[in-house]
């Protein structure tokens, strides 16, 4: 087959919590994270082919790009769904065929309709050498799909070399892929299964090497299911990780997402604070026992989890968290109950939604037996979502909206904070990172947040008693203060943005905090 010409096409993320759209400018970023997908993909193609990328949350995407192309490549999350759909109608308009894959296309393929000329679904470890090969023999399907998972050890070292590095707030990287809990709403064990599969050590160390030898240095954020679902394997890969990191004075600060039972691990906890770790996301979902066992999601009931999630912020390592509201046994209580578990437990970061129905889950499968499915969720947050919930449906949605003001209210936010910069700082840690803080860089990021944060914001009062609170009780935390400073901001102006929008679309009728939850914390996180 001759070589062609592939230009790789990252759809646009819409505005959203975990886009940190209002934050990245105060770091001088475009976008937080890499299509780590997309260059994997790559990888896997052959290297006579030339290949670029564009990535649409970083720089526009031209009609002459297209053009310049034999074939455009492209996928994504639900979140870019609307940008995806438009790309494939543009690159129809202009005769370039397009190849699907990555978890929307996977879940959703209907959804797509008949836009993509190739869908190219599931681990693309297994399904694109099928599509290669019967492109070369000028017969290419118009879908392929696969039940089986690959060995991710035969996984090839991604293109980083094709990613415009300083554009992006953090570089990802995989270890594993697939979980093995089993929670009701999740679709990763659909996509990827409950047996996790993991790159060996050495494979995963290339890859640092691989973005060191680039000169990234910074955040780095291994995007696994959850990174212990395999114990035995990641001990093993923090083995030669921490000696790694030692040796080139940590040039990267780690984040993962994992179960909350990693709380029971000490050596372990202590395994990843040397190997660089600073951060994780942490499903939570409820304090509500009864929801949690709804929706299967079981580790998280055998413990405290305000004491799990402090065990961990123990060993110098953040807490962000995911939080759902509209489980069918919520009662009308759980938005107070919410907001005094997420105070409660510091989490500056907590990513709180209403329970949606995914395709492929055991969430969609039942309610679509009980006859409750609405259709798809449109990925709107402050939609309705899309099946008949038990809970009044304006009491829900009103709670939700609640919970956003009042964990999202500037003081509120800045109180966590500032109680996790004091449990971290009693608990000793050194900061294994500050080699690696370029000290203009950070004067540089500083003056930004004075200028943002400390006079043109509308919390400008609260932001100076933190700052100067930082500066002199804690100035060995300074680092990780600015930064969840600056990370706050988005919380809050979006946060704020969000209600506003609602506000005008009821025809300027408030209706946050028109619910009344119980006014007893004691009683609330009973």
């Amino acid at each position: 087959m001759s070589p062609k010409k592939i230009l790789f096409v990252h759809p646009e993320h819409h505005t959203s919590y975990w886009g940190f759209q209002y934050s990245l400018p105060l770091f001088g970023k475009k976008a937080m994270h890499p299509p780590l997908g997309l260059v994997t993909v790559a990888a896997m193609l052959p290297r006579n082919w030339d290949i670029r990328l564009v990535d649409m949350n970083i720089e526009a995407l031209s009609d002459a790009d297209i053009l310049w192309s034999d074939m455009v490549f492209t996928g994504g999350m639900t979140s870019q769904a609307v940008s995806l759909l438009d790309l494939l109608d543009r690159c129809k308009r202009l005769e370039r065929p397009t190849v699907v894959g990555g978890p929307f296309g996977s879940g959703h393929p209907a959804r797509l309709g008949d836009k993509p000329t190739h869908l190219v679904l599931d681990e693309a470890e297994i399904t694109l050498p099928r599509f290669l090969a019967d492109l070369e023999q000028g017969t290419p399907k118009p879908i392929y799909r696969s039940e089986t998972k690959p060995d991710v050890t035969t996984t090839p070292l991604p293109r980083f070399d094709l990613l415009k590095l300083g554009k992006y707030g953090i570089m990802d990287i995989q270890f594993s892929r697939g979980c093995p809990f089993n929670c009701e709403f999740c679709d990763i064990i659909t996509l990827y299964g409950r047996v996790p599969r993991t790159k060996s050590a050495d494979q995963t160390l290339a890859e640092l090497q691989a973005l060191y030898d680039l000169g990234y240095r910074g955040p780095l954020f291994l995007v696994d299911d959850n990174f212990i679902g395999n114990k035995k394997a990641v001990r093993l890969l923090l083995e030669k990780m921490i000696p790694w990191m030692k040796e080139r004075e940590y040039p990267f600060y780690v984040t993962t997402e994992a179960s909350l039972n990693l709380a029971d691990d000490g050596d372990l906890l202590e395994s990843m604070r040397l190997a660089g770790f600073k951060r994780v996301f942490l499903g939570i979902e409820t304090p509500s026992k009864e929801s949690l066992k709804e929706t299967q999601k079981l580790q998280n009931m055998r413990r405290d989890m305000v004491d799990s999630v402090h065990d961990i912020l123990d060993h110098n390592i953040e807490v962000m968290a995911g939080f759902i509201v509209g489980f069918d046994n919520d009662l009308e209580d759980i938005f107070e109950r919410q907001i005094e578990f997420i105070t409660k437990a510091e989490i500056p970061w907590a990513m709180t939604g209403v329970l949606a129905a995914i395709p492929n889950t055991q969430l969609w499968t039942r309610l679509e037996k009980e006859g409750r499915l609405l259709g798809y969720h449109s990925g709107d947050q402050f939609g309705r979502t899309n099946f008949v919930t038990k809970m009044d449906p304006d009491k829900l949605m009103h709670g939700f909206q609640q919970i956003l003001e009042r964990v999202y209210a500037p003081q509120a936010y800045f109180d966590r904070v500032r109680a996790v910069i004091e449990r971290l700082d009693r608990a000793g840690h050194p900061n294994l990172h500050l080699k690696q803080v370029n000290p203009l860089q950070l004067a540089l990021v500083t003056l930004i947040a004075i200028v943002v944060q400390g006079i043109l914001s509308s919390y400008r009062a609260v932001w100076w008693r933190f700052i100067f609170w930082l500066a002199t009780q804690h100035p060995s935390k300074y680092v990780a203060g600015i930064m969840n400073s600056i990370v706050g901001h988005h919380f809050i102006k979006y946060t704020a943005e969000l209600l506003d929008n609602e506000r005008a679309q009821r025809g300027g009728r408030v209706v946050v905090g028109e619910y009344k939850g119980p006014a007893s914390a004691a009683a609330a996180m009973k």
